[in-house]
């Protein structure tokens, strides 16, 4: 059981901190990082051509990955599968389109302008609230959903975190230095991810609901 006052702990320093660097980022680092790695990426005619239309399958990963760990939940549960394959199934079946639906609100809610197209079209970097449908890139999708799921599965296996979180700093890496994210999208986005999969967690031990089916 998740205790109230250690969430509370865990929380509020993440919380602030994670304030705090969003508001640097925006201030001091976003606009400046995206133009020198553009810049770098157009010294490269094969970088530039290869990092200019990355196709965008992130909705196509969320709906497969989803439907095969809640296939796979189900069939362990039928066949005395271990407790702990069962949890990380059923949290990450939980939490990957959880976090997904909940960046597409939040992209929607700032409309933040997405970072290729202030480069490449001048657009202002700017919030247009509750216009971003579609475009918006304030949170990171990407790393929302893989945040929560590299969450979920630490919070079955810890002994994996230094992994999870060098996975998840390659991949933030990865949206930056491809200019499809400011550095601010990727902070929010870990952020997002790491509590959308601690209130799944919370709310299942809360109100009482069996993280897995024992037979």
């Amino acid at each position: 059981m998740i205790k109230k006052n250690a969430v509370r702990h865990f929380f509020v320093p993440i919380t602030v901190g994670t304030m705090l660097a969003i508001f640097a980022s925006i201030r001091f680092l976003d606009r400046q990082l995206a133009l020198a790695v553009m810049g770098f990426l157009k010294a490269s005619r094969f970088l530039h051509t290869a990092t200019a239309n990355i196709p965008d399958i992130l909705f196509l990963f969320v709906c497969v990955s989803t439907s095969a760990m809640w296939l796979d939940y189900f069939y362990l549960s039928r066949h005395k599968g271990r407790a702990d394959q069962l949890r990380l199934l059923q949290l990450g079946a939980n939490a990957v389109p959880a976090a997904y639906l909940v960046k597409e609100v939040l992209q929607f809610v700032f409309g933040r302008t997405n970072t290729r197209a202030w480069l490449v079209t001048g657009a202002p970097d700017q919030v247009n609230w509750f216009h971003g449908g579609g475009v918006g890139g304030f949170p990171s999708g990407h790393m929302t959903v893989f945040t929560a799921f590299a969450v979920a599965f630490c919070s079955v296996y810890p002994c994996y975190r230094r992994l999870a979180v060098l996975g998840l700093a390659v991949l933030g890496a990865a949206l930056i230095i491809t200019d499809y994210h400011f550095l601010s999208d990727v902070i929010a986005g870990a952020y997002v991810g790491l509590l959308v999969t601690h209130t799944i967690l919370y709310s299942l031990q809360r109100f009482g609901f069996r993280l897995w089916l024992t037979r």
